[in-house]
């Protein structure tokens, strides 16, 4: 029985723990997050555009690209419409001209299966044409409102580096990781715990020469070298929430 209650009680820590976490994320970005006008919009059609543009290119590059897209083709029925070549050379500036294929296909593809709708259901979105698992998960998140994570290699590489976990393979395809995350991800702010990580990884987890001085999040970070030598088995929420607890950055 005593250890079935000591069992609870670090389970309930843990919780707790977590909660400050995600909190600590959701502050910061309230307070110190980036403004791009496609996080002004629940639109999933106009999140759909973003994500294209955002592929392999620096979100400062496609704030004005984004907004002439969205004015040009505000609905998939437009967009339907497009001149492709018309549209590759608009894209050529940004490279990846190929997108413009992919966009207007996408759009034939929303008014012939969903009536011109934005479907709110993973694998759909994953069925559409060049829509990768990050951008699928940001559309859900950010256009519907559903709690799941946003995870690419910035965050990942974040996420890794806090969890203590091993950085192999791309962060988006890391179902351990990804599962860990949907674990400590707050229930009720979803949203800002994604972009949130996006932000701090953007800012301050960089891959090279990280400012882990001025992270946010740094107490939680800096796993001691017993706790990585730990069996990856072991690695993962129940470490790291631990770990917490010993630098009390629950405390602050």
């Amino acid at each position: 029985m005593d250890q079935l209650l000591k069992q609870d009680e670090t389970y309930a820590g843990d919780i707790l723990l977590e909660e400050q976490f995600t909190a600590a994320v959701v502050q910061w970005y309230y307070a110190h997050g980036r403004a791009f006008p496609w996080r002004e919009t629940t639109n999933p059609y106009h999140l759909l555009l973003a994500e294209t543009l955002l592929r392999q290119t620096q979100a400062v590059r496609v704030v004005e690209p984004y907004l002439e897209l969205v004015g040009r083709y505000p609905d998939p029925w437009l967009l339907a419409l497009a001149n492709i070549p018309k549209l590759r050379e608009w894209f050529g500036p940004l490279g990846l001209v190929t997108r413009a294929d992919r966009l207007v296909k996408t759009a034939r593809v929303l008014i012939e299966e969903y009536e011109g709708q934005m479907p709110n259901d993973l694998t759909a979105l994953l069925a559409l044409p060049g829509l990768g698992r990050y951008s699928a998960r940001a559309i859900l998140c950010l256009g519907f409102g559903v709690r799941v994570p946003m995870i690419d290699e910035g965050s990942g590489r974040t996420l890794r580096r806090v969890l203590g976990r091993e950085h192999k393979g791309p962060a988006f395809s890391d179902r351990s990781l990804m599962a860990t995350v949907e674990q400590i991800m707050s229930q009720t702010s979803a949203r800002e715990f994604n972009l949130g990580l996006l932000d701090i990884a953007a800012a301050y987890c960089r891959p090279r020469k990280p400012d882990c001085a001025r992270c946010p999040v740094r107490k939680a970070c800096a796993l001691d070298k017993a706790e990585l030598a730990r069996p990856e088995e072991t690695r993962g929420a129940s470490v790291f929430f631990l770990h917490l607890r010993r630098v009390g950055f629950a405390n602050n």
